[in-house]
Order: structure tokens, then sequence, then C-alpha cells
């Protein structure tokens, strides 16, 4: 027998198309937009953010990545306005590799990645040679994500959006259902959905595994995903891609961008989740802009950008729940706080395992059809 939460999910994307989710995303950010600006005065005269964002594949990475976190969003596709072609999607990750690149650059200007080293830690460099900021500055400038092309050697959005293929395009008819199939595969995290009435295809809106999940939440009935998720057979146990809390931000940066994702655990010596970073807290590396020492330990590093980022919308919630939570309760955890996946913990917070949004789609999908659904 198949598992009842995992039919009620599929029975929600049965029901729905993907016009009822952009209609609902579309509402949550006029919502938090008139949140934002009744907290901030500055906001006043702004209209509400585009539900609909396209990168212009002039645009620098920074500007490319700035325009994303203005909108709240993680990727977006790139258009080439002269080839009148998508050349893929841009993932706000992608200017992560910008970050390590500058740090590795800054690196090789005079700091070290070891305390003990014969050169001086970056932010003990002597008041007499540049400034960790200027040298980080100088770093991201020499990689040149700020800079328009055809300047010599700089980084375009186009070259980062070309690794992120689009997945096959969706109108805004089709059924949830089928697009969620889309979303099954490793690293597809976005659809585009498009419209060709004109002659030409426009993209008209994107359905991320986030809003999806968001959506699908809000409509399953109370109670109606009260299985244990081991007894419901939402898998969990996987390898857990973690750090320590003493490694240096740098370290942390480099791990994310060598497992593309944004979000780690950080455990103590003894192994216990004490912490995990966030698509945000990429954003908060780039805007930081070297200002504050990579070579510091991952938890001190993001306390530190966290708070001279803080706007009064951007929330750091707890990412874990215990082995014998509900399936409702890790779907509603995913869908509150946005996070791309939440981890595990035992009864000693150690992490045993991870729910991501493309685990809860693979399971509603696999075990739904189970049941019979």
């Amino acid at each position: 027998m198949g598992s009842k939460s995992a039919s009620t999910l599929l029975d929600v994307v049965k029901s729905y198309n993907a016009s009822d989710v952009m209609e609902f995303t579309a509402k949550k950010r006029a919502l938090a937009h008139d949140k934002k600006r009744n907290f901030n005065r500055a906001v006043q005269a702004e209209s509400p953010p585009s539900s609909v964002i396209v990168i212009d594949s002039m645009m620098t990475p920074l500007e490319a990545a700035t325009l994303l976190w203005e909108n709240n969003v993680m990727g977006a596709p790139v258009y080439d306005a002269k080839a009148k072609t998508y050349v893929g999607m841009f993932d706000a990750r992608d200017i992560l590799s910008c970050v390590t690149a500058a740090h590795r650059e800054f690196i090789q200007m005079g700091g070290h990645h070891k305390p003990g080293e014969d050169t001086v830690l970056p932010h003990d460099v002597e008041l007499h040679h540049k400034k960790q900021s200027e040298l980080m500055a100088k770093a991201l400038q020499h990689i040149k994500i700020d800079f328009h092309p055809p300047a010599p050697g700089a980084i375009t959005v186009s070259y980062l959006a070309a690794r992120n293929h689009m997945v096959k395009s969706h109108t805004k008819d089709d059924s949830l259902y089928d697009i969620c199939r889309e979303l099954m595969g490793r690293h597809k995290h976005r659809v585009p959905i498009t419209d060709s009435s004109s002659g030409e295809t426009v993209c008209t809106g994107i359905l991320s595994q986030s809003g999806l999940v968001s959506f699908i939440a809000s409509k399953c009935p109370p109670g109606s995903l009260d299985e244990r998720m081991a007894d419901a057979g939402l898998p969990f146990r996987k390898e857990i891609v973690k750090i320590a809390d003493d490694a240096s931000a740098s370290s942390a940066f480099e791990l994310l961008d060598s497992k593309r994702l944004s979000g780690i655990a950080v455990v103590d010596e003894d192994g216990r989740l004490i912490g995990n970073t966030s698509a945000r807290d990429i954003k908060n590396a780039v805007m930081d802009a070297g200002r504050t020492g990579m070579d510091v330990d991952i938890l001190s590093y993001l306390a530190h950008v966290r708070q001279s980022q803080v706007v009064k919308d951007d929330k750091y919630p707890s990412c874990h729940v215990r082995e014998d939570s509900t399936v409702g309760h890790v779907v509603n955890l995913l869908a509150k706080t946005g996070f791309h996946r939440v981890f595990v913990v035992d009864d000693d917070m150690r992490p045993v395992g991870v729910v991501s949004f493309a685990d809860v789609i693979n399971f509603f999908l696999k075990e739904g059809m189970t049941n019979g659904a």
C-alpha cells in the first residue's frame, strides 16, 4: 500500500496547472512588497516587482545577480536580443564562483589560508599595506564580474548561463503533474513558461521548485500529510554535505561552489548541527565586497555579513527537523523558509539526513503512483 501523504500531494498537482501557481506566486510577491513598503519608506513609490525576470545577455554577472536579489529570486532566463534566443538560465549561485576566484586572487596578493605560515593573515595585513577590502575589490575587478563585454577577459552572463541549459518550456495551461516530471532530475530547479501566440516565443513566467512546493502545501487539506517521513517512504537518509564550525568562510564557499549547492550543514566538534548556509549568504558575501575577512571561521563570517546586510524581511530560521517529523512538517518548513533543503537530526542534534525540494517532488510522483492515485 502506498503513502497517503504522497497521494494527497499527487492529487494536488493533477488538479492545477501552471497559471494557478503563477497567480499564487504573484499574489505572494505583491504581499511581500507591501510588507516591505510598510517597514521602509524608501520603497513607498516603488512598483511591485515584476512577476517575470528576464536577464539581458549584455548585463554583467554582478548586474544580473543584483537584479535577481532585488526581486527575491534565485534564477532567470538570459535573452540574447541580437540572436533573438534564450541562451540558458543564470543562477545566482553562479556568482559564487566569482567570489571564490576573487578570494584565491586575494590570497596571491598577500594573504594565506592557514595560520602559522610566513605570510600574514588577510585581516592582519599591516597598515602600510593595502587593506583587505581594497585587495578584494582589486580581485573582483581582476575577474571582471562587473565589466561589460567586450572588455578583455570579462566573464559574461551568456557564458555562465550556457552552463545551465534551460529545461523544456511549458505553457500556462500545462498540468503541474507534467511540470513536476520535468523537475525530477538533478540540477533542474526551474521550468520556463512561454507563450508563442505572437509568432515569437516569449517567456511569461518561471516555475521554481520552491514556488511549486509552496503552492502545493497551501492546497493540502489539514491533517492530510500527518504521516511520519519513514512511514510515508520519504527518503532522507543520504550523504550530508557539511563543514566544521572552525573551518574558514573561504573553505565553506569553495565547498558550496564545488558541489553546486546553496546550503550546507555547519557542525561542531561533536558533529552536532549548529548552523547552515543558505542562498542569502551568497548574496551577502558578494554585497560585502571583501570587507569581512574570508579566513575567519564560517559562523563568525556569517554573523557579520548577515548583520551588515540585514533588512526587515530577512529571516534565518531553523533549518532542521527530527527523524520522526511528519511529511507535512517538512513540506511546510520548506515552503515557509524558502530553503532548498532541510536537515534531519537525531535526538543529539547530529544530522542523519536531508530533504530537498527535489526529494519531495520525486517522493509524491513515485510513491503516489504506487498507491494508484
